[in-house]
């Protein structure tokens, strides 16, 4: 089996333009969720959006008045970010010093991490976050991992990892964070959201 990380990395590269487009309105949820991100950090507080695609949501975090940087594998999606701050970097190893940040948003990134591999990122995000700080985890609900295609009308596949509450809490509280917040969505799929912070 082809290298789940690379392979997506590779589909997203392809469907830029069509996603930025398709997404560039975050729609009510995702406002109300941010919102609440943001009344937890203080002004001009700096903030990692992880697997930020082409910069939507880093520019919504920027005009809501906090310091936001991008990082995303994909070099296509960063094209598409226009003046975001972005650069390339795998949330895995993310390219930022310890203590760099006072929050991480991560927003439908997680879910396509192998599930081998989430605890070093949610280590990864707590090594460069503040204590104090504030984690939004926006999540694919339910069970398994495997390929999805069919990605934006082309012919290229993404993989998922669909994710509980519970043990994903249980990553979380692991790595040095606690889950403050939880709620849901349904949309095309049923989405998990946790707010969390850094305890340590």
């Amino acid at each position: 089996m082809s290298d789940p990380v690379a392979r997506t990395r590779e589909t997203y590269d392809v469907i830029a333009p069509e996603y930025a487009a398709r997404t560039n309105a975050p729609g009510a949820k995702l406002t109300e969720l941010m919102a609440a991100f943001t009344e937890r950090l203080p002004r001009a507080a700096m903030v990692l959006d992880a697997g930020c695609g082409p910069g939507r949501d880093t520019r919504l975090l920027r005009a809501g008045g906090l310091r936001a940087v991008g990082v995303d594998l994909a070099l296509g999606m960063l094209r598409m970010a226009g003046p975001a701050p972005v650069a390339v970097g795998d949330m895995r190893r993310l390219p930022i010093r310890d203590l760099a940040v006072d929050g991480v948003w991560c927003q439908a990134a997680l879910l396509h991490v192998p599930r081998a591999d989430v605890p070093a990122v949610l280590a990864e995000f707590a090594r460069v976050t503040c204590p104090g700080g504030v984690l939004h985890l926006g999540v694919s609900e339910g069970d398994g991992e495997g390929w999805e295609g069919d990605a934006y009308g082309s012919d290229r596949s993404r993989w998922y990892v669909h994710h509980r509450s519970e043990p994903l809490s249980d990553h979380l509280e692991a790595a040095g964070w606690r889950v403050c917040a939880r709620s849901r969505a349904v949309t095309k799929r049923r989405w998990l959201y946790l707010l969390a912070t850094r305890t340590s």
